[in-house]
């Protein structure tokens, strides 16, 4: 179970945030019935992040996340199951405005992401609480606590 990370050079990731996520992304490997696979995670500008988001989703904006699930007929052979897209300054601001520790944070859209590969979601009610249990569960493994009760609604991620 591997993450393919990419990012550019102006973007800090400390070693410590990139062991996290490969020890999260093998925790919800393991807890969802996944064996090797690998994710692709990319950190992107906001310019990056606004184009994907017209593109795939019609919205002409920046966001924190979004994720791609790997459709491709290869993928029994890659193990691939997709693709994450994180905009860096836009989850930093986020951070910074909603008085979260980044890496955390960070953590949260990681995780929040393979849950939307993996075929969460929340559309409704009831699939936003099934996802937000998810993701509260996994992040509490990283001594992460609850993101839905420090303040705002994450209604809007993607």
């Amino acid at each position: 179970m591997t993450i393919n990370l990419s990012s550019d050079d102006d973007y800090y990731l400390s070693d410590k945030l990139v062991n996290n996520l490969n020890k999260m992304f093998k925790h919800i490997s393991s807890k969802e019935g996944l064996e090797d696979n690998n994710v692709n995670l990319r950190f992107i500008s906001s310019k990056e992040m606004k184009e994907l988001n017209s593109h795939y989703r019609g919205i002409n904006k920046d966001t924190n996340v979004l994720s791609f699930e790997n459709q491709d007929l290869s993928k029994d052979h890659t193990k691939n199951i997709g693709d994450i897209a994180i905009s860096y300054r836009y989850v930093k601001n986020e951070a910074i405005t909603q008085e979260k520790n980044l890496d955390d944070h960070i953590m949260h859209m990681f995780t929040h992401g393979i849950l939307h590969i993996l075929g969460y979601d929340h559309n409704n009610h009831h699939q936003a609480n099934n996802m937000e249990s998810k993701e509260i569960e996994f992040l509490s493994k990283f001594n992460i606590i609850n993101p839905y009760t420090l303040s705002v609604s994450y209604t809007h991620l993607t």
